[in-house]
């Protein structure tokens, strides 16, 4: 009997589980770069300005930027910043480069690059495998070749020359 009610429970939980936050995304897939623009939905950019603005003058100063990428970007380093970036040589670790938040349209952004040379066939994936951020491909720029698989949640692009 404790073991149904634990599988109850369980399953229960997992029909609950959702994103916390919504992101439209954009790729500018260079070939020594990728630049990666996650915009926030609405009601989430208005819970994160209230908390970050603090001088509420609808910009981001930049102390408000660093202690906003510390405490929201950062934290995605363990998960290499929800991103599989993979050749036939491996998988590699990301390095956000040129990291900037900005409040654009009534939207949180947040942009950065990832240095990498786009030498052999690449695969590029947005995915949290936690569920607590759903990524949507709003726009892909690229001078390659692509083949693009979505869901509701995330995505992954193909690029090949």
């Amino acid at each position: 009997m404790k073991n149904i009610f634990l599988s109850i429970l369980v399953m229960n939980s997992l029909a609950f589980c959702h994103p916390h936050y919504f992101l439209d995304s954009k790729l500018e897939i260079k070939e020594d770069s990728i630049r990666n623009i996650w915009k926030f939905d609405r009601l989430n950019s208005r819970i994160l300005m209230f908390e970050f603005d603090r001088n509420r003058n609808n910009k981001f100063e930049e102390n408000e930027k660093k202690e906003f990428i510390k405490t929201h970007f950062k934290k995605l380093k363990s998960n290499n910043y929800n991103i599989f970036l993979a050749d036939e040589e491996g998988e590699y670790l990301i390095k956000p480069e040129n990291s900037n938040i900005v409040f654009e349209n009534k939207k949180v952004q947040i942009i950065f690059d990832i240095n990498h040379k786009l030498l052999k066939e690449t695969t590029i994936c947005l995915i949290d495998e936690k569920i607590y951020m759903a990524y949507r491909l709003e726009e892909l720029k690229s001078s390659f070749n692509t083949e693009i698989q979505k869901s509701e949640y995330d995505y992954c692009v193909g690029v090949y020359k």
